[in-house]
C-alpha cells in the first residue's frame, strides 16, 4: 500500500492490487482499510468522488482535492511507475 501524499492530516494512496482499475487513490485518516474514501482522477485533470465510506467532511474533501490538483502530474507519474499503465474513469 504504497502511500503517495499526506496532507490536511490525511494518507492519499494506492492498493497495489488494483492495476486494472482506473487511476485513483484512496484517502483515510488512520490505518488503510477497505471503507476508506475513493476518488477517481480523471484525464482533463480533475477528480471525481467514488464514494466517501471514509466519512471525510466536505471542507476536508476540498482541501484534498486541492492539494491534489497540484500534484495531478506527479501523482499520473507515481501511478504509472507502480503500475505501468494508465486507464482513466470515463
Amino acid at each position: 500500500m504504497p502511500v503517495y501524499l499526506r496532507t490536511a492530516g490525511y494518507k492519499i494512496y494506492i492498493w497495489s492490487n488494483e492495476k486494472d482499475e482506473p487511476v485513483h487513490f484512496h484517502v483515510t485518516k488512520g490505518d488503510p482499510s477497505e471503507n476508506d474514501s475513493k476518488i477517481w482522477v480523471l484525464s482533463n485533470g480533475s477528480f471525481q468522488l467514488a464514494h466517501n465510506k471514509g466519512c471525510i467532511p466536505q471542507k476536508d474533501l476540498t482541501r484534498i482535492f486541492t492539494a491534489m490538483e497540484s500534484y495531478y502530474l506527479n501523482f499520473l507519474e507515481f501511478w504509472k511507475n507502480y503500475f505501468g499503465e494508465i486507464k482513466f474513469y470515463s
